[in-house]
């Protein structure tokens, strides 16, 4: 028999909700709103640029409200549109918070913890888009709670991130609680700082075991988490 779980951790974006499918919808509707042609070449320039920012501030290089205020700025800026980046910036927000498509399995994955396993989000995403997403899917009424990193006051992988979490969980016992993401460097990384157990949703299969960050499972759907958690 494995490790007997009570807690599971997991994260919003790319873990139950498909943020890929959403940011990808959020944009394209933006740039029509900016008189642009939403084509693929386009829409991955924001995503990677994007991603690089959130990489940004889990490392503490830039604040939150660096991000928002400079993601539309310099990628107008670098594809020549026209507008206001940080009016766009609102606008893109608006999109993404009414964007919360689930990833394949994951409705189930709740349905199926639900009386066995207690489940919380955690989630470094802003609270005026994540809280929209998160009542719209209706994972509010399927977990017991979740911490947004802006409310909380801290970012994954900080370890004072975890720290909250543990603070407001009833009960809270570190070896038997289970991180869930597809975020190395913030889910697993910041799990594991904090003595948790994780496991990671490589969902591409991407993950190779020459990187630094070491999880201690690697699923690549979310079915396969049942035998771990024994439900």
């Amino acid at each position: 028999m494995g490790k007997k779980y009570t807690v599971l951790l997991a994260d919003l974006d790319n873990t139950l909700l498909d943020f890929d499918l959403a940011e990808r919808t959020a944009v394209s509707r933006l740039l029509m709103q900016y008189g642009k042609n939403p084509d693929k070449k386009l829409t991955d320039a924001y995503s990677a640029y994007n991603d690089s920012l959130w990489k940004r501030l889990e490392l503490g290089e830039i604040t939150r409200t660096q991000l928002i205020d400079m993601r539309f700025v310099e990628f107008f800026k670098a594809n020549g549109i026209n507008g206001d980046g940080k009016s766009a910036a609102a606008l893109y927000e608006k999109n993404l918070s009414e964007c919360a498509p689930w990833i394949d399995g994951a409705k189930e994955l709740l349905n199926k913890c639900r009386g066995k396993i207690r489940v919380y989000i955690i989630s470094n995403g802003t609270a005026r888009v994540q809280l929209p997403r998160v009542r719209a899917s209706g994972i509010d009424k399927m977990t017991d709670g979740y911490f947004i990193s802006e409310l909380v006051g801290y970012n994954k992988p900080d370890p004072r991130y975890f720290e909250k979490v543990r603070e407001c969980i009833p009960d809270f016992a570190p070896d038997k609680t289970l991180v869930l993401g597809d975020s190395l460097t913030a889910d697993i990384a910041g799990g594991a700082a904090f003595g948790l157990d994780t496991c990671l949703f490589d969902r591409y299969g991407t993950y190779t075991e020459n990187q630094a960050v070491k999880p201690d499972h690697i699923i690549t759907e979310l079915s396969q988490i049942y035998k771990l958690l024994d439900i």
